[in-house]
C-alpha cells in the first residue's frame, strides 16, 4: 500500500474527486436523456418549428455523462484499492476528456453564431412565407406558449403576426428596456416584447462567457485529478518496486 501522510491525502482527494466527478456524469446522463425524451421540449424541437438539431446536443451530453460515470467509477476503485491499472485508464481517459472538453469549446466559441444561424433557419422554413395567424392551431399555441415563456413577440419578426397588438402574450404589461412601440397604423399602437430570436441572441451573448468559465474550471479541476492520479501511480509502483 501507498505509505506516507501525503499519499493518503492525495487517496482520499481523490477519491472525492472521482466521487463528485461521478455525480456530475449521472447529472449530465439525467439531464441529456430527460431533454430527448420530454413532450414539452419535443413539442418544440421535433413538431413545426423543426430544431431537430437540437437533439445532436442531447446526444452529446448522454454519451459525456456516461463517459464521465465511468471515470469516475474507475478513480474511485482505482484510489481506494490503489489498483495501478485503473488509475491509468482513469488518468488515460480523463485526459481525453480534457481534449475534447478543450476542442469543444474552442469550436462553441469560434461558432457560436451558427447556432442562432440555425435556430433563424429552422424558424423560417418553419414560417415560410405565411403569417403565424394563417398557420394550423397548433402551430399558433406552439409560438404562443413560447412567447409565453420566454416573453418574446414573434419567430424571427414582430411582424410574423398580422397584428401583434392583439396577441396578449406580445403585449408588455410593463414597459422596460426589453419592450418597443409598434405602430401598425397612424391611430393605433402598443408596447410590444422583442422577437424570440433576438431574445435567444442575446441569451447566448450574455451566457458565452458563463459557460466558458465553467468550462475552464472543469478543466483545471480535471488536470488536478490527472495530477493526483500520477502522483498515486507513483506511489503505488514505488512500493511494488521495493516489493
Amino acid at each position: 500500500m501507498a505509505e506516507g501522510c501525503c499519499a493518503s491525502m492525495i487517496k482520499i482527494l481523490l477519491f472525492i474527486f472521482n466521487f463528485v466527478f461521478w455525480v456530475t456524469g449521472a447529472v449530465l446522463l439525467g439531464v441529456g436523456i430527460w431533454l430527448r425524451v420530454d413532450q414539452d421540449v419535443s413539442r418544440f424541437v421535433s413538431g413545426d418549428l423543426n430544431m431537430t438539431w437540437f437533439y445532436t446536443a442531447c446526444y452529446v451530453m448522454i454519451a459525456a455523462g456516461a463517459i464521465t460515470m465511468v471515470t469516475g467509477f474507475l478513480g474511485c476503485c482505482g484510489a481506494m484499492k490503489e489498483n495501478k491499472i485503473m488509475l491509468m485508464i482513469f488518468a488515460g481517459l480523463l485526459g481525453l476528456l480534457f481534449l475534447i472538453e478543450l476542442i469543444a469549446g474552442i469550436l462553441g466559441v469560434v461558432y457560436r453564431d451558427q447556432v442562432t444561424a440555425w435556430t433563424r433557419s429552422s424558424l423560417l422554413e418553419a414560417l415560410g412565407t405565411e403569417k403565424i395567424d394563417a398557420k394550423s392551431d397548433s402551430f399558433k399555441e406552439l409560438v404562443t406558449t413560447l412567447q409565453g415563456e420566454y416573453s418574446c413577440c414573434g419567430l424571427v419578426n414582430n411582424t410574423d403576426w398580422q397584428n401583434p397588438c392583439v396577441q396578449d402574450t406580445c403585449l408588455c404589461k410593463v414597459a422596460n428596456q426589453y419592450c418597443r412601440n409598434y405602430n401598425p397604423t397612424p391611430q393605433s399602437s402598443c408596447s410590444i416584447y422583442r422577437p424570440c430570436l433576438s431574445e435567444f441572441e442575446i441569451f447566448l451573448e450574455r451566457n458565452i462567457i458563463v459557460v466558458g468559465g465553467v468550462g475552464l474550471a472543469i478543466a483545471f479541476i480535471q488536470l488536478v485529478g490527472i495530477v493526483f492520479s500520477v502522483i498515486l501511480i507513483r506511489n503505488v509502483s514505488g512500493e511494488e518496486n521495493i516489493a
